[in-house]
């Protein structure tokens, strides 16, 4: 699953994003580190933390989230891929609905 935020300033928005995490405005989400050091997006709540994550990739007119997860603990499912890629929809559309002019998630 996937989401794609269509935007001309897409490091814009992915810096922003990191922003709000780390200062804490986004309460339920940490930045995690993979074995790459890529930034993942991980919903904090003890049940879904680090069971799916978000990986931002930056392009020339989009911002990528890619639903990712640790081999060790294996693929979590599409219920729980549905659950994050749905929350951090709701995080863009809510906090960061500026930054984009099209929203698109993908199973």
């Amino acid at each position: 699953m996937k989401i794609v935020a269509i935007t001309d300033k897409a490091e814009a928005l992915y810096k922003a994003i990191n922003k709000a995490i780390t200062d804490e405005k986004l309460k339920t989400w940490e930045l995690v580190e993979n074995s790459d050091n890529e930034i993942l997006y991980s919903h904090s709540p003890e049940q879904w933390r680090e069971t799916a994550m978000l990986k931002p990739q930056i392009e020339d007119d989009k911002l990528t989230l890619t639903i990712k997860w640790w081999k060790s603990k294996g693929d979590p499912g599409e219920a729980v891929k549905g659950y994050i890629t749905g929350r951090f929809t709701e995080v863009l559309l809510v906090h960061f609905n500026k930054h984009f002019t099209q929203l698109n998630t993908f199973a």
